[in-house]
């Protein structure tokens, strides 16, 4: 197989990672807004304000979960990419961090 066939291949894998992964997590999102609204149907109105804040922590912890994991994936995707290329960006940018640190 060519190079070009192993990064199609790769590509592929992360895209359908990520997707699978954005789902997942949008599935669960949607299960605690489902269970949120269910308490929030049978109690009184300071517990309401209280779960909608909780929901609302729960929704903004859900999508940065998600874009992390997507994140992670897309910069193996590409990070196998460029080292298929013979680019070594990993190595550039942390010798890079090292000499801003000092070391």
């Amino acid at each position: 197989m060519g190079d070009t066939t192993i990064i199609v291949i790769g590509v592929l894998i992360g895209f359908l990672f990520g997707m699978t992964g954005i789902a997942t997590l949008f599935n669960l999102m949607n299960e605690a807004l489902s269970e949120t609204a269910a308490q929030l149907s049978q109690i009184g109105a300071a517990s309401t304000l209280i779960l909608l804040v909780i929901a609302l922590i729960l929704i903004i912890k859900v999508r940065i979960l998600s874009s992390l994991i997507v994140g992670a994936i897309i910069g193996a995707v590409l990070n196998t990419v460029l080292e298929m290329n013979d680019i070594h960006i990993v190595n550039d940018v942390f010798s890079v961090i090292l000499k801003s640190l000092g070391m």
